[in-house]
């Protein structure tokens, strides 16, 4: 009876484990840095949570179109270590997003440098660095 639940246990715990690492993406599968992207816009969201934090942006073109970005960002707890708190971007603020493209979806990043826009039109809080 023992050897069947140890043999049980370790059926599952293979079977979760596989499941855990095959949930999370490869990021040059996913994002090419061969296609960096730069756009200013208004924070609609920013959405703190694991595995990545996103946050969301609606970028007005000459045309007045809005084109609506979706950006992914590092996990929330590894922000939260680098100094992000639940207020440091909050709705309305005008951000400066550097970010890899995504592959297969049009208006899909993954943030490389972000900065907050003050009113004056200075640049406040940064995160990431820019690509050299």
């Amino acid at each position: 009876m023992k050897n069947k639940l140890i043999l049980l246990f370790s059926i599952l715990t293979a079977l979760l484990g596989s499941t855990a690492l095959n949930a999370h993406h490869n990021f040059r599968a996913e994002f090419d840095i061969d296609m960096p992207v730069i756009v200013t816009g208004t924070v609609m969201r920013l959405a703190l949570t694991n595995p990545h934090a996103r946050l969301y942006v609606d970028v007005v073109d000459e045309s007045g179109e809005i084109t609506h970005w979706n950006f992914e960002l590092a996990a929330a707890s590894s922000l939260l270590r680098r100094g992000w708190r639940r207020d440091t971007l909050v709705v309305g603020n005008t951000v400066i997003v550097h970010a890899a493209r995504a592959r297969n979806a049009p208006n899909v990043g993954n943030v490389e440098y972000v900065t907050l826009v003050n009113e004056d039109g200075s640049e406040g809080f940064s995160f990431g660095s820019p690509r050299e």
